[in-house]
C-alpha cells in the first residue's frame, strides 16, 4: 500500500537542478560584470541560483535520503521561531548565541557522558 502512494511522485532530477543553479549564478554575476549589479535580472538570477543551489543540495540521491527526511518537526518549530525573533529584534541573536552555547557545551559536559 505504500508503494503505490509513492509511485506517482515525480522523481527529482538532481543534475538538472545542480545545472539549473550554476545556469543562473552564471548568468547572475555575467550580467553583474557586463552592465551593472544594479539590473533587476542580475539580482534575479542570482537569488533563483542561490535557492536551486539548496535544492541542489536538499535532493535525495541514489546513496542518501532527502535531507528533510530525519528532521524532527520541534526541530523546524525551533528554528522558525528563532529566525522570527532575529529577523524582528537582532539585538536577541547574542543571547541566543550565549543561550545554545551553554545548552551545547557546558551542559553536556556537566551531565559527563550518555549512557546506553
Amino acid at each position: 500500500m505504500n508503494q503505490t502512494k509513492y509511485q506517482n511522485r515525480p522523481q527529482v532530477n538532481r543534475l538538472l537542478v545542480g545545472f539549473i543553479a550554476i545556469s543562473c549564478l552564471v548568468a547572475g554575476v555575467a550580467i553583474a560584470i557586463y552592465d551593472s549589479m544594479e539590473n533587476f535580472w542580475c539580482g534575479s538570477f542570482v537569488r533563483v541560483g542561490a535557492l536551486m543551489t539548496a535544492f541542489y543540495y536538499a535532493a535525495p540521491s541514489k546513496g542518501r535520503a532527502a535531507a528533510w527526511a530525519n528532521i524532527s518537526p520541534w526541530w523546524i518549530v525551533g528554528t522558525a521561531s528563532m529566525l522570527l525573533f532575529i529577523v524582528r529584534k537582532p539585538r536577541v541573536l547574542i543571547p541566543m548565541v550565549g543561550a545554545l552555547f551553554v545548552l551545547g557545551v557546558v551542559v553536556p559536559k556537566l551531565l559527563g557522558p550518555r549512557k546506553p
